[in-house]
């Protein structure tokens, strides 16, 4: 039986994990183990709307706390400055391509395959910058959480916070550097630290970020390398406090000569970051790119990073979280979400185990592990492939030589029979995107099919009465700076919550 559980990390994914499990399993004991001389990478971070959800739905926090103390950007999509339309979003209400108005026969990706623009009311209001929609009360119309908004996060703000949620759920903090890890049955039997210690525990949590101290090193998993599907492996980072620019209620993707840029708004600064391939360009012409995108930006510094995942994820009495077990590049915000869903089956594991997993358990959680892995990269994969917007050697390569792996039948459909919602057949369930990720990429990148749709005159005044309408609604929205000041009051979140 499980009662105690060491975390090795206490960065996100650490803080995370032992929060997790504490809040789940109350009487579990929970120690992380972190090194204050590491310190944290104080950089803006995306977020998909599940990442909410599991603070707020699968762990009870209270809204409004969590909302004053990480002081978030709503997130409702992504803005591709990628293929050749200026711009196309991708946004998290499920209302876009796949999504069939009661008056049309057919889902919006035929009718928007020309100009997706304003397809669904989050579109409408990334054209205006503004974050959420009014009441008729003046309140901003704020949806359930982790439905179809996500958020930009100051990453020293959010592991703050962790920090001080784990400690009242009286989860151990001990501030020592790893020095040593004993092997045995069934995997870690101990770890040493620097100041002489010792600590035996029955479940190690590997939160150790790219160094895997216990998954890579200390239990040798293979690692199961992407670099064939995802070029990239370095990026340039930096930001700037924000002067007099509008707060951007999504994340900017745009595409550069070996890469790609994004911009997280967050309510005092904006982080900029360059993903980029080695293969292609070096550091220091990637710094160069970079200053032309982000000429405010204040020493910004080189990441390096590869692809992938190690094999299992839980080996033995160990599971790795986070970038200990495995990274793909943040093109789509996903870090965190693994995160949130590596801890939720572990939590749920263990509490329907009565805290004595099985070996059919362990099995069952590295092969999901497994199918989420491959989802992201192939959803990542097919961002690159299509990508037409620069002809240069990094582009070239990608569009030649990036494999679909699974995604090829559901492309293939594409093809032949356009944005259809019923591809949604060639997928898993529970696919982390849905059909909806998936036409999003393809009709925003216009990618050619077999059966363009010429839309009669009166379908296409529904067509464009529903975009006006979004547009309506958006003129007259709230931009971020007003949510943030409404938010700060406990009666408005009362109010919106029916209190």
């Amino acid at each position: 039986m499980i009662r105690s559980v060491l975390v090795l990390g206490g960065g996100s994914a650490g803080l995370l994990a032992a929060l997790t499990l504490k809040r789940k399993l109350p009487d579990l004991e929970v120690e992380v183990v972190f090194s204050s001389r590491i310190g944290v990478i104080g950089v803006g971070e995306g977020t998909v709307p599940y990442v909410p959800h599991h603070l707020h739905a699968f762990l009870g926090f209270d809204e409004h706390e969590v909302f004053t103390a990480l002081q978030p950007v709503f997130k409702l999509g992504v803005r591709f400055q990628w293929g050749k339309r200026p711009y196309f979003d991708y946004t998290f209400s499920g209302r876009q391509h796949s999504w069939r108005y009661p008056e049309l026969p057919r889902n919006n990706g035929f009718y928007g395959f020309d100009d997706p623009a304003a397809m669904d009311l989050p579109s409408a209001l990334m054209d205006r910058g503004k974050a959420l929609p009014r009441r008729a009360d003046g309140l901003p119309d704020l949806p359930a959480a982790g439905t179809n908004l996500a958020w930009h996060l100051e990453n020293r703000l959010f592991v703050s916070w962790l920090e001080t949620a784990c400690r009242r759920q009286g989860v151990r903090f001990t501030d020592a550097e790893l020095a040593g890890v004993e092997t045995g049955e069934p995997g870690i039997a101990a770890i040493r630290l620097d100041d002489g210690s010792e600590r035996r525990a029955d479940f190690y949590i590997d939160s150790s970020g790219f160094a895997s101290e216990l998954i890579g090193k200390a239990l040798g998993e293979p690692f199961e390398d992407f670099s064939g599907s995802l070029f990239c492996d370095r990026a340039v980072a930096g930001g700037w406090d924000r002067d007099d620019e509008p707060v951007l209620p999504y994340t900017l993707s745009e595409t550069l000569e070996s890469g790609w840029c994004w911009r997280i708004d967050h309510p005092d600064r904006i982080h900029r970051g360059y993903v980029f391939s080695s293969s292609h360009t070096t550091d220091e012409q990637a710094v160069e790119a970079y200053r032309k995108v982000a000429p405010k930006a204040i020493e910004p510094r080189i990441v390096r990073f590869r692809s992938g995942h190690y094999r299992r994820g839980w080996i033995g009495n160990v599971a790795g979280v986070g970038n200990a077990a495995g990274f793909v590049e943040p093109l789509e915000a996903t870090a965190l979400m693994v995160i949130s869903l590596q801890c939720r089956w572990l939590a749920d594991g263990w509490i329907d185990s009565e805290r004595r997993p099985t070996a059919s358990m362990r099995t069952l959680y590295n092969a999901m592990n497994g199918r989420l892995w491959s989802q992201i990269r192939d959803f990542l994969a097919l961002h690159y492939r299509f990508n037409d917007r620069l002809d240069t050697g990094f582009w070239r390569r990608c569009r030649e030589e990036i494999p679909l792996h699974g995604l090829a039948a559901l492309v293939d459909f594409y093809r032949e029979n356009g944005p259809s919602s019923i591809n949604a057949g060639h997928l898993l369930p529970g696919d982390s995107f849905g059909i909806e990720g998936y036409l999003a990429m393809l009709v925003g990148l216009k990618v050619p099919h077999q059966r363009p749709y010429a839309a009669p005159p009166a379908e296409l005044k529904h067509w464009q009465a529903r975009r006006e309408r979004h547009r309506k609604i958006a003129q007259g929205a709230m931009g971020m700076p007003e949510v943030l000041r409404l938010l700060s009051d406990r009666g408005v979140w009362d109010r919106l919550r029916g209190r």
